[in-house]
């Protein structure tokens, strides 16, 4: 039953949830049967199953979509004629929502419009007899039928663009992550690997000696130590390259978490932080994840700007929201002291701006200035 309703009856999933949507303006139509006779109502549902069998098979974008566009065009102009709403408005943006090359998507677009001017000429011989106000209807009508295929092929494009760019974002995050993986792997062997080795060497020769020259034994035991050592601080040193985060790392992850709060980001001078020294990127990426949170969580704001900046004196960073504003502004809370305390750390300058909005100010001295 589930494969029979996937294959048969619901639309494919590919698509999503827009096919669905369109088939609330089949309310007016069900609602016109009532006041008909029985043998026309029987007519019109028939013609109305049969367009929308049409309709979830034009979804396909097979060799026969075109075959099935026709099908519903056809009962379209037919239902004009038995005195009910046409039903073109499906099919207009099924065209635009179908992936099909240029050339094919100009060829269902000329037939969708030889029927849109079929059934407007027809309707206007037929009914409208001149009337001024159903010709002013029409000309709407006709011009909602001209451009909906239009637009909703450019919504299509739109959401594909979306949908390719999340995807290579995500590829892009998996390559970083392989990339990580492999070189701590190649760091471990290359330096802890060889390391292990000439401990071993140097137990085994300390065995030896333990029994023909046991004064030696005590010198072996100090390089082993020693060596001992250096590994550990090697191992301190690749875990503190873990913990550092790069800005563009911290903006691709933080961007999602305002996107779910219908928060836009817009930055500026991010290719001039891409280069500043990964000691501080990590620092300015803690105060960019602190302060993204305070927004998300307090401010209201539908709009976020970061901006990076570099002076002769300076590495500056400013991230401005359009939101509430700080009614008091607490220096004491958890985020605002991380910050404090991170620039402090460096003798950089951390500034609060409350108005329009609120502006967070960070400036960390160049490392010649620092060390003035």
């Amino acid at each position: 039953m589930k494969k029979f309703l996937e294959e048969e009856i619901l639309f494919p999933k590919k698509i999503g949830w827009i096919p669905y949507f369109w088939l609330i303006f089949l309310i007016p139509v069900l609602s016109d049967l009532v006041t008909m006779p029985l043998k026309k109502q029987v007519i019109i549902l028939f013609l109305l199953l049969l367009f929308l069998k049409a309709y979830r098979e034009g979804y396909e974008s097979n060799k026969w979509a075109i075959w099935y566009v026709i099908i519903q065009l056809s009962i379209s102009v037919s239902y004009q004629f038995l005195g009910m709403t046409g039903l073109f408005i499906f099919t207009a943006w099924q065209i635009g929502f179908l992936s099909l090359r240029r050339d094919r998507f100009y060829l269902f677009l000329g037939v969708y419009y030889a029927f849109c001017f079929i059934n407007i000429v027809s309707t206007t011989l037929w009914l409208v007899q001149g009337d001024a106000q159903s010709i002013g209807s029409l000309l709407i009508v006709l011009l909602f039928a001209i451009f909906s295929p239009l637009v909703s092929r450019s919504m299509n494009e739109s959401i594909y663009r979306t949908t390719q760019l999340n995807r290579e974002n995500k590829r892009l995050e998996a390559l970083i992550r392989k990339e990580e993986r492999e070189r701590i792997a190649r760091d471990l062997h290359d330096n802890l690997g060889q390391s292990f080795s000439i401990i071993t060497l140097k137990t085994e020769l300390a065995q030896k000696l333990l029994a023909k020259q046991p004064e030696k034994v005590s010198q072996e035991l100090t390089e082993i130590a020693q060596i001992s050592r250096n590994n550990l601080q090697l191992v301190r040193q690749i875990v503190n390259g873990l913990e550092n985060r790069s800005i563009a790392k911290a903006l691709l992850e933080e961007e999602k978490l305002l996107s779910a709060a219908s928060i836009y980001l817009s930055t500026e001078g991010e290719e001039i932080a891409e280069n500043w020294p990964i000691e501080l990127q990590t620092i300015f990426a803690s105060c960019i994840k602190e302060a993204f949170t305070n927004i998300i969580r307090h401010s209201k704001a539908q709009f976020v700007q970061c901006v990076f900046r570099q002076s002769n004196q300076y590495y500056e960073l400013s991230i401005h929201d359009n939101g509430i504003g700080f009614l008091t502004i607490d220096p004491t809370s958890h985020g605002l002291s991380g910050m404090m305390a991170r620039m402090k750390e460096k003798n950089g300058i951390f500034d609060i701006i409350n108005g329009d909005g609120t502006k967070l100010h960070f400036k960390i001295p160049l490392e010649e200035e620092r060390e003035r």
